[in-house]
C-alpha cells in the first residue's frame, strides 16, 4: 500500500513537470521566433493572451468537467494533447499559425492545474502541495534550459520537438498509472463539485481577497517568466542564448524556493512563508534598477526574484482547505486559478503593449509595483481570515 501511495505521488509530480515545461518556451526564445516569423516585440502578448484565454475557460469549467470524469482521465488527455500542439507549433511559418495552436495549449494546462491542486489539497499535507508546484518550477526551468542549448544552434523549432516529445513521453506514464489512482466515484465527485453560485462564493469571507491575491501573484511571475530574457537583451545587450539562462534562472531557483518551502512548511506557517516571500520580491524588483558591472551580480537578483515567489501560489493553494468550506473548496480554486490566468492572460499582454509603446527598460519598475500591491492585499486578507477563524 505504502508502494502504491509513494508510487502515485511520483505521477503526479511528474505530470506537474508537464504543467511547467512548455510556460516558459516563448518568452525565452521570443527574441529570434519574432525575428523569424517578422512580427514585434509586443505580439507576444497577443499569443499569450490566447493561450491564457483558453486556459480561463477550462480553469473556470474544471468543477463541472471533473463532475463527469476522474482526474486520471483529465490530466492524461491534457498533457497529450499538450505535447501534440507543441511538436506542431514547431513547423509554423507565420506568426498566426501559433495563435491557433495556442487554443489546445492553453487548454490543456488549464484543465492539469484545477484537476491537481484539486486532488492534492483534498489528499494530502501541505508539504506535499509545496513539493507538487516545486516539479511545476522543475519543468518551468527545463523549458528554457532545452531552449537556450536549442537557441545556440541557432534553433527555436528543435526546442518545441523537444519538449513536445518530451510531454508525449509524459503521457504514456500517466496511462499505465491508472491502476494506481485512487477509484474516484460518481457520488463522490458530484458531492465535492455541487454547483455553487458566484454570487455565494464571492460573499464567502476573504475569498475576493484571495483571489486577488493569485491574480496580482501569477502577473509577478509571468513578468520574470516572459519578460526576463526580452529585458536583458534588449538593455544589456547579452546574445540570445544568454537571455535565455535569465529565465532559467529565475524558474531554478523558484524550483529551489518551492522545494524549501515544502522543508520549512512544518516548522514556518503559510502564511509567514508567503509574507517573506513578498518581502524578497519587492527587495529584488529595486536591485534590478542598480547599474551593476558585473553579469553575474544580476543572474543572483533575478534567481531572488524566482526565489520570493515561490511560495506564495503552493501555500495560498493550501491554506484554502483550511480557511474555506470542502464543498465550496473546488469552486473556489477554479476562480483562484481563472482569475490568476488572467494576470497571465491579460495583465502580462498589456505589460508587452505598455513595453511597445516606451521602452523595456521600464521592466523594474512593474516588479516593484506587483510586489507592494501583494504585500498589501495580503496584509488585508490575513486579517480578514484571522477574524474568521477567531
Amino acid at each position: 500500500m505504502k508502494f502504491k501511495y509513494l508510487a502515485l505521488l511520483a505521477v503526479i509530480y511528474i505530470a506537474f513537470i508537464a504543467l511547467g515545461l512548455p510556460d516558459a518556451l516563448l518568452g525565452s526564445s521570443w527574441s529570434l521566433v519574432r525575428m523569424e516569423l517578422g512580427t514585434s516585440l509586443g505580439t507576444l502578448g497577443i499569443m499569450t493572451f490566447i493561450v491564457y484565454l483558453m486556459s480561463i475557460l477550462a480553469t473556470y469549467n474544471a468543477p463541472r468537467l471533473l463532475k463527469h470524469l476522474e482526474t486520471k482521465k483529465i490530466v492524461l488527455f491534457s498533457i497529450m494533447f499538450t505535447g501534440v500542439s507543441l511538436v506542431v507549433m514547431s513547423r509554423v511559418d507565420y506568426f498566426y499559425q501559433l495563435l491557433f495552436f495556442a487554443i489546445p495549449l492553453g487548454m490543456g494546462a488549464g484543465a492539469i492545474d484545477v484537476s491537481l491542486n484539486h486532488y492534492l489539497a483534498v489528499n494530502y499535507k501541505a508539504k506535499h502541495m509545496n513539493y507538487l508546484h516545486s516539479f511545476y518550477g522543475v519543468g518551468v526551468t527545463l523549458g528554457p534550459t532545452i531552449m537556450s542549448y536549442t537557441l545556440s544552434q541557432n534553433s527555436w523549432r528543435l526546442g518545441y520537438v523537444i519538449v513536445g516529445s518530451i510531454l508525449l513521453g509524459i503521457s504514456l506514464i500517466m496511462l499505465f498509472s491508472f491502476p494506481l489512482w485512487k477509484v474516484e466515484s460518481k457520488e463522490e465527485r458530484e458531492d465535492q463539485h455541487n454547483h455553487i453560485t458566484l454570487k455565494e462564493i464571492l460573499k464567502t469571507k476573504g475569498a475576493v481577497e484571495s483571489i486577488l491575491i493569485f491574480l496580482f501573484y501569477v502577473h509577478f511571475e509571468s513578468l520574470g517568466g516572459v519578460w526576463v530574457a526580452s529585458y536583458f537583451f534588449i538593455e544589456r545587450g547579452v546574445s540570445y542564448a544568454t537571455a535565455a539562462l535569465f529565465t532559467t534562472s529565475f524558474y531554478l531557483m523558484f524550483t529551489i524556493g518551492r522545494l524549501l518551502s515544502g522543508l520549512l512548511s512544518t516548522k514556518i506557517k503559510p502564511n509567514m512563508l508567503i509574507k517573506i516571500g513578498e518581502v524578497m520580491m519587492l527587495v529584488a524588483g529595486m536591485l534590478l534598477l542598480i547599474e551593476f558591472d558585473a553579469l553575474w551580480i544580476y543572474f543572483i537578483v533575478v534567481g531572488i526574484l524566482g526565489l520570493g515567489a515561490a511560495p506564495i501560489y503552493p501555500n495560498m493553494m493550501f491554506m484554502n482547505s483550511e480557511n474555506f468550506e470542502k464543498r465550496k473548496l473546488s469552486k473556489i480554486m477554479s476562480l483562484q486559478m481563472a482569475i490568476g490566468y488572467m494576470g497571465f492572460g491579460l495583465l502580462t499582454p498589456l505589460a508587452g503593449m505598455i513595453f511597445d509603446l516606451t521602452t523595456i527598460s521600464i521592466y523594474p519598475f512593474f516588479m516593484i509595483g506587483i510586489s507592494a500591491i501583494l504585500i498589501y492585499i495580503t496584509y488585508r486578507f490575513n486579517r480578514k481570515m484571522k477574524v474568521s477563524n477567531n
